[in-house]
């Protein structure tokens, strides 16, 4: 099922649903709108920033604080809870599934009786491109 049946889709969702899919890195709601304009795509900023928050809201991307404060999105090719990998370099990320923080939910639990029930994980390196 496309991640929009549940919601009016309209093609403004779809170019930028289909942008985030093909970009695989954090993007603000200003360079959404930029990147679709250099291919003749042209989407009022405020639909954007909407759009953006009704897949966010949906569980279809990830949001993500920049370093000045500006929100920057990426889309969830995985159903699963998951985490991302980002270069440093290029900004590509990869997504790390869930399952590698296991270890750390026992050491939480075992050595500090805490019990752990949401957890957010960036990891920050060099992909296979940039290395």
């Amino acid at each position: 099922m496309h991640p929009l049946e549940r919601h009016y889709r309209t093609k403004p969702r779809e170019q930028i649903l289909d942008l985030l899919r093909r970009e695989r890195r954090y993007l603000t709601a200003a360079t959404v709108a930029r990147l679709l304009a250099t291919v003749g795509v042209r989407i009022a900023l405020s639909t954007v920033y909407r759009t953006l928050d009704l897949l966010e809201s949906m569980g279809v991307v990830s949001r993500r604080n920049e370093a000045t404060g500006e929100a920057a999105y990426i889309a969830c090719l995985g159903e699963q809870h998951h985490h991302h990998a980002i270069c440093r370099l290029c900004g590509h990320v990869d997504e790390v599934d869930c399952a590698a923080v296991e270890p750390f939910d026992r050491v939480l639990q075992d050595k500090f009786a805490f019990t752990l029930d949401a957890h957010t994980i960036e990891f920050y390196g060099k992909c296979v491109r940039c290395a």
